[in-house]
């Protein structure tokens, strides 16, 4: 009988408990990954791996980080892999959520090589649920990718360290060089293996270390070149934030807690939803608390278990304490003082080893009881499970909420949304021939504001392009699908006088509070209300050509003026730089009286024969006496400030601005 129960218990711990551990790691990594965030970071990396994946451009370093570095190539060429086999970026999350179902049987395979079967269950299950290492596996993000190489640098990091194998030091050596590769915040890991290699030296195999260090430095050539050809811009960045003033804070400390026990939600709902998602939700966060202090306490445990063995030597058991402890506490000192505010997403290269060290603390305990009954590691066992469901019901609650609710302070429209959107829009532009598809959104720049990235991905191979709906609207010669992505503007207001929208094309998103319009646009020039037409056009040497204007708003002093220029361009400019208007409002007497400045279009936007309206709004001074006014209007680069010339009718400059007017100040309101 007692063979028999024994006979049970073993595939029961070695396959179907951990097999069941593996399906949730699943289902909560891959789950709805239409409803992931895709923002500005998740569209650049993108990409960049599309252009590599399909377009074949090698890429030799990483898009520019936050603080303006160029990251290495470590993400990009790992996302060229599902890029090369699908454009669809819930394919590419898909992968990143893949990767980090691997990071979870790996946890598995690690904790009970290191603690045994039962540890190795706690831990898993623990990270398996963990809400922030869930949400840390479902997104196109540098950081989402550390967590598998983690483990295989601190595998590889106990076969060299307290194996003694010298195969291990090379692989350690790659695996540490490829974290970096992937993101900054990787740096920790390197005073964590000096850290390892002093605290094992007479283990080590010293002579695999020259060797080591080559391969791994090898793969830092391509970003050298590639910033020896710029420069040195990158090198001189960094150096420039070394010399930075320093902070001495517990923000790493914090940021670590917060993602080992799962607290500070409310990032993502948004602090003004996150009353709402409490009262929603089972409140069992105390228990994450505990499980907080569970992990650090058992860091503590494993630092007192080591000082009793010093002088005998470590077990491999306590070794391998020993490397976890070290493992969760390096990046804490090691960001501690910092030039640059952290974060929680820059430890990331913690998990698992909060819940390898629960893990080792429940074996400890079971050690500890086993001849004073099971009482304790029973009771210790029940909280694991309780920790597990309040923590699974937490993650849970929180997709549902997130993905329900219209959480603009925290989690961004689910990409599920976009993908719709960009495919609805595909089909109007079928249905007229192709037509090109405008995006109408905050900002226009792809390298600076999230739609017009996220556009770049989703309308990947197809015309299209952005505009800045809050300052103009382009009408194309040819015919156009517009889709709409902001709030309401004028601007759009106008642009439903020429186009006509397609109701039925409508998409709500979360809670149907706001929704994606779109519009179909027959191509030709526009009949613009109110336009004043110049004599002649005007021309500047960029090719843009100022048409006409209108005048509109409350024309008295003391009110706005709202002021609307119309141009065509005449060519798409080569050079990569951006155009602003200038506008001065000048009395009858010549004086000074207001000026509004503002962006024109992306010139890489421009396309002969577009009708663009842009529109600023002038305070008009209280004390502006009344008569017949005149704009000063020009162009000039930004952010260099050079203005741009003006040309004659043959084409030779003649000036830098033009006068153009009249504009009845002082007689009421006009236009609309």
């Amino acid at each position: 009988m007692l063979a028999w129960r024994k006979g049970l218990k073993q595939p029961l711990a070695d396959l179907i408990l951990p097999g069941a551990l593996l399906l949730l790691a699943l289902w909560l990594r891959l789950h709805r990954l239409d409803q992931v965030e895709f923002l500005w970071d998740q569209a650049e990396i993108s990409k960049w791996a599309l252009r590599m994946a399909r377009q074949g451009e090698i890429a030799w370093v990483g898009p520019p980080s936050s603080t303006g570095i160029y990251s290495f190539l470590g993400t990009v060429w790992l996302m060229a892999i599902p890029y090369a086999l699908s454009p669809s970026p819930i394919i590419a999350t898909g992968f990143v959520a893949l990767l980090n179902v691997v990071a979870v049987l790996g946890c598995y395979l690690l904790a009970r090589r290191w603690f045994g079967r039962w540890a190795a269950l706690v831990a898993t299950l623990l990270f398996t649920v963990a809400p922030w290492a869930v949400i840390y596996s479902r997104k196109i993000w540098q950081v989402e990718l550390l967590i598998p190489f983690t483990l295989l640098y601190a595998a590889t990091g106990w076969w060299a360290f307290v194996k003694g194998k010298g195969w291990a030091v090379p692989a350690h050596a790659l695996a540490l060089a490829w974290l970096i590769q992937i993101h900054l915040s990787a740096l920790a890991l390197v005073p964590l293996t000096g850290l390892w290699a002093l605290l094992f030296w007479r283990r080590l195999a010293w002579r695999w270390v020259p060797p080591a260090i080559l391969p791994a430095a090898l793969l830092f050539t391509p970003y050298l070149l590639f910033d020896a050809r710029h420069q040195w811009f990158s090198l001189r960045r960094f150096l420039e934030m070394a010399r930075r003033p320093a902070t001495l804070d517990a923000g790493a400390l914090h940021a670590v807690w917060i993602n080992t026990t799962g607290l500070d939600l409310h990032w993502l709902t948004g602090p003004d939803r996150y009353p709402e998602f409490v009262a929603a939700t089972p409140n069992l966060r105390g228990l994450f608390v505990v499980e907080g202090g569970l992990a650090f306490g058992a860091a503590l445990l494993a630092l007192l278990q080591v000082a009793r063995q010093a002088r005998r030597g470590l077990d491999e058991e306590t070794a391998a304490a020993l490397m976890a402890a070290t493992w969760l506490a390096m990046p804490i000192l090691f960001y501690t003082r910092h030039v640059v505010p952290v974060a929680p997403h820059y430890f990331t290269t913690v998990f698992p080893a909060p819940y390898l060290l629960v893990g080792w603390l429940v074996r400890r305990v079971a050690s500890w009881t086993r001849t004073r009954g099971r009482a304790y590691v029973f009771a210790l066992g029940l909280l694991i499970g309780a920790i597990a469901l309040a923590q699974l019901r937490e993650i849970t609650g929180l997709f549902r909420f997130v993905t329900t609710h219209d959480t603009l302070q925290g989690y961004d429209t689910p990409l599920g949304y976009d993908v719709r959107a960009a495919r609805t829009a595909l089909r109007l532009s079928r249905a007229m021939d192709d037509a090109e598809v405008i995006l109408l959104s905050e900002g226009d720049e792809p390298r600076s504001y999230e739609m017009p990235a996220t556009a770049d991905v989703l309308l990947y191979g197809y015309p299209h392009r952005a505009v800045d709906i809050r300052t103009a609207l382009v009408l194309p010669a040819g015919p156009a699908v517009y889709w709409a992505t902001y709030a309401m503007t004028p601007g759009e207001a106008l642009l439903a006088i020429f186009a006509q929208e397609v109701p039925e094309a409508r998409l709500p998103l979360r809670e149907g509070k706001r929704a994606y319009r779109f519009y179909r646009w027959p191509g030709g020039f526009p009949t613009i209300p109110d336009l004043q037409r110049l004599p002649r056009p005007l021309r500047w040497a960029n090719g843009a050509q100022l048409i006409g204007y209108r005048v509109a708003g409350d024309l008295r002093p003391g009110g706005t003026l709202r002021w609307t220029l119309v141009w065509q361009p005449t060519r798409t400019p080569d050079e990569d730089l951006y155009y602003h208007w200038f506008n001065h409002l000048l009395d009858a007497q010549g004086t000074f009286r207001g000026q509004r400045d503002g962006p024109s279009v992306l010139p890489a936007y421009w396309r002969a024969g577009d009708t663009v309206l842009n529109w600023f709004e002038i305070a008009i001074p209280a004390d502006a006496p009344p008569g017949n006014y005149r704009m000063r209007v020009g162009m000039y680069t930004y952010p260099a400030l050079e203005n741009v010339p003006l040309l004659d009718g043959a084409g030779r400059p003649a000036g830098e601005w033009a006068e153009i007017g009249p504009i009845p100040i002082g007689r009421g309101s006009a236009g609309r």
